[in-house]
C-alpha cells in the first residue's frame, strides 16, 4: 500500500488541537478517497499514522479522543513501524531523535508514503514534507 501522506506526532497533536492547517490538508486528501471493494478500483486508505506517532502525540494533547477520530477517518490507517524492521527504525531514531519521526521518514524513504505532514519539516533533511 502506498499512502499520499504520513503524519508524525506533531501533525497528530496538531489535528487533536483542531489545527485548521492539518484539517485542510486532510480534507484535500480525503476528497480523493474512494472506498475499496474487490474489483472496483477504489483507492483504499490514503494517509497513514504510525502507531508510535499516535502514542507520542497522546502524551501531549488535552483531548486524546481526537486521535481516535483521526484514526477513524475512512481514508486514514494506523500502521506499525514501517519499512525495513526494527534495525532500520533504531538507526533512523538515532538520526532523527524520536521513533515517531523515524517511522514517518522510513515510510517516505521506502516509497510507502509520498510526504510527511509535520510541524518540524527541517528535521527531515531532503525528504518531502508539508509543513504545518
Amino acid at each position: 500500500m502506498t499512502y499520499h501522506l504520513v503524519l508524525d506526532a506533531t501533525a497528530v497533536a496538531a489535528y487533536a488541537a483542531e489545527s485548521i492547517h492539518v484539517g485542510e490538508v486532510l480534507a484535500e486528501v480525503g476528497d480523493e478517497y474512494r472506498p475499496s471493494d474487490p474489483g472496483d478500483g477504489g483507492t483504499g486508505p490514503l494517509v497513514c499514522v504510525p502507531v508510535p506517532a499516535a502514542i507520542v502525540a497522546a502524551l501531549y494533547v488535552a483531548d486524546q479522543d481526537r486521535i481516535d477520530i483521526l484514526l477513524g477517518l475512512p481514508y486514514v490507517v494506523g500502521t506499525p513501524i514501517l519499512a525495513g524492521g526494527w534495525r532500520r527504525a533504531v538507526t533512523a531514531t538515532q538520526l532523527l531523535g524520536s521513533l515517531d519521526r523515524a517511522c514517518a521518514a522510513l515510510a517516505v524513504d521506502s516509497s510507502r508514503a509520498g510526504m510527511i505532514l509535520t510541524a518540524e519539516p527541517e528535521v527531515y533533511g531532503g525528504l518531502d514534507t508539508i509543513g504545518i
